[in-house]
């Protein structure tokens, strides 16, 4: 089979940064089928590649559309989150999810989903570290993630590793005025060891924040986790694998959900290594695209 994967920013943004989950399968997809990578504009490229499937990642309100979707192939996307309507879920043949809440979406506009994410289980991993932080949080530095909570609820005794973004700097800055180690985007193979010395990964994203990626990968790391009563595809896993605690997003039941949870380790790798390795992705990945 030939893949064509398409990303917006993938040779410049994403290239450099590029080592998630979905990396890791699209890695081992390749020692089976022949997969190309391209950005959206590259029309005549992905025309040259002849592929039998084309798999986007993205959300449904951006790039995909209206380009994407004259596109003459069998088109798959790994949907990314965020809102949508009937304006702009159509063009594509197949949708992978990462949480029930879009299958639910899907289901109700009638659209072929099926289930398929994971982490990279290889550099997510349980490391044994002195503690020095209460609570991480690795995220993008942007509004929805609302790293206020996260700077009210933990101080100076917290740990902030994301993308610096100039338009919404007060992210970071909230963070900086507590005297919280902040650090900007780093390999994540030097990430861990920092991650490592929490306590506790509190993922104060709202609803529309996503943040799914680190909630699984903080499991797999066996950090226990804090998530938002009002983040349900955060919930969702915390609520399956049972182990983990969800708190209202407000100050006082956070830092006391953070007590808690500090100086306990749940072994919520094996939840990770059930369902959402890269492995799990990979082979939902080519289930899906081999149907189409």
């Amino acid at each position: 089979m030939r893949i064509a994967f398409v990303w917006d920013s993938l040779h410049t943004y994403y290239g450099t940064r590029f080592n998630d989950g979905l990396y890791l399968a699209l890695k081992r997809l390749e020692e089976r089928h022949a997969i190309g990578y391209f950005e959206p504009q590259e029309d005549d490229l992905i025309a040259a590649f002849r592929p039998d499937v084309v798999l986007f990642w993205g959300a449904l309100c951006g790039h995909e559309t209206p380009h994407v979707k004259q596109m003459p192939y069998r088109k798959a996307i790994c949907f990314a989150g965020g809102p949508i309507d009937a304006n702009t879920v159509d063009g594509f043949d197949l949708y992978f999810t990462e949480s029930r809440w879009n299958e639910d979406e899907f289901d109700r506009f009638g659209k072929p989903w099926m289930r398929a994410f994971g982490i990279n289980e290889l550099i997510f991993r349980p490391i044994r570290a002195e503690k020095k932080y209460d609570a991480a949080i690795w995220a993008t530095f942007a509004l929805w993630k609302r790293h206020n909570l996260f700077a009210d609820a933990v101080g100076e005794k917290g740990l902030a590793i994301g993308l610096f973004q100039d338009h919404e700097r007060q992210c970071y800055e909230w963070c900086q005025a507590k005297g919280m180690e902040v650090r900007g985007e780093m390999p994540k193979e030097e990430m861990v060891k920092l991650l490592a010395q929490s306590h506790v990964a509190l993922n104060t994203s709202a609803f529309w924040g996503g943040g799914q990626r680190m909630t699984l990968e903080a499991m797999a790391m066996e950090i226990p986790v804090v998530v938002m009563a009002d983040s349900p595809k955060n919930r969702e896993y915390v609520e399956e694998c049972g182990l983990g605690l969800v708190a209202p997003p407000e100050v006082g039941p956070i830092r006391d959900a953070v007590r808690e949870l500090k100086g306990k380790r749940y072994h919520t790798r094996d939840y990770i290594m059930s369902k959402y390795t890269s492995q799990h992705y990979a082979d939902a990945l080519e289930k899906g695209l081999t149907q189409l």
